[in-house]
């Protein structure tokens, strides 16, 4: 019986407290549904329809990429500075495993754009194909793979070829991606450090694309998915470069 509560409690608590239990439920904390796995927050004074619009545009394009979405996030709209704070950020992707895979992205009206909203599907879908059939997030990829993934869907400039040429020296200023395997280490630092990562990501990935092809990607993330090392996947396929 004491077990018992002590789990409820401990449900509760997870639930009111935390920012993962506050974007799980949504749906009974002033939120609006817009569309399915869309939410809006009561007070937010945009145009619903032009979200709309940029969730399918995002959806569209994750889906191009793909050929088929298996993820299904939970996309959530707030412009709330308060209640951004209790969903723990803003244009960003948290990921829940429990056998199957749930994910919830956040964006405010200063982030809401078709490349963000695309990025953060790209993490959810990623997240799906990784996850699916386990319990708990475990470290099975690096941060820079994520990241650099869920940027071939984001075409913006401040990430493309051109940036890679100037942060880099066109891959003179390289960089070790086990320094920024980790997420502490990926998002540590100040804006520019952090840009920087994202852009030496973008690279490294869309390199090993063009090597191998957008087919063998994906069938890296199923092989993770069942136990295969990602260093052996992705590393025995990776030219030498820059």
């Amino acid at each position: 019986m004491v077990s018992v509560l002590v789990i409820m409690i401990a449900v509760a608590l997870f639930f009111q407290f935390t920012s993962f239990g506050y974007r799980m439920t949504v749906s009974l904390r002033g939120f609006v549904k817009a569309a399915p796995h869309v939410y809006i927050h009561q007070n937010f004074t945009g145009n619903i329809n032009e979200v709309l619009d940029i969730v399918n545009e995002s959806r569209q394009r994750v889906n191009g990429y793909f050929g088929e979405i298996r993820s299904n996030p939970t996309i959530i709209i707030c412009d709330d500075l308060n209640v951004i704070n209790k969903l723990g950020g803003d244009h960003d992707t948290m990921t829940a495993v429990i056998f199957n895979v749930y994910s919830y992205i956040v964006v405010s009206s200063e982030y809401l754009n078709t490349d963000i909203v695309a990025h953060e599907m790209t993490h959810a879908e990623v997240h799906k194909r990784l996850f699916n059939g386990k319990i708990g997030m475990t470290y099975l990829v690096p941060t820079w793979f994520d990241e650099g993934f869920a940027l071939q869907n984001d075409y913006r400039e401040i990430y493309n070829g051109y940036a890679w040429i100037t942060a880099t020296d066109d891959g003179k200023n390289g960089v070790n991606l086990n320094d920024i395997s980790t997420a502490v280490k990926f998002y540590a630092g100040e804006t520019e450090e952090r840009r920087y990562r994202y852009i030496v990501s973008k690279h490294e990935l869309t390199g090993w694309i063009e090597r191998n092809g957008t087919e063998a990607l994906f069938e890296l993330l199923d092989n993770v998915n069942q136990g295969k090392s990602f260093n052996d996947l992705f590393f025995a396929n990776r030219a030498i470069s820059p």
